[in-house]
């Protein structure tokens, strides 16, 4: 594996570690825009198409079923698993 590749990998870790506590922090449920604001993780193109870095990351750790969803759109409230 390239050094570039183990930077990449090791800084994504760092950060799903992060949003994970985060997350376990708040368990009323925190929203995506919470997340990347409280995180320094916001994110845009253009000025459009918002926070799809901590988006991202998030479908991320629900894939693995280290966090859940509660709800959709900009409604949805990620919450750590009991």
């Amino acid at each position: 594996m390239s050094n570039l590749k183990q930077q990449a990998e090791s800084g994504l870790s760092t950060i799903e570690d992060a949003v994970i506590e985060f997350v376990k922090q708040h368990p009323e449920g925190v929203s995506n825009k919470q997340i990347a604001v409280e995180l320094g993780l916001e994110s845009d193109i253009e000025g459009k198409h918002t926070n799809y870095l901590s988006w991202s990351i998030l479908g991320n750790l629900q894939n693995r079923k280290l966090i859940s969803k509660q709800g959709k759109g900009r409604f949805a409230r990620y919450i750590a698993p009991n």
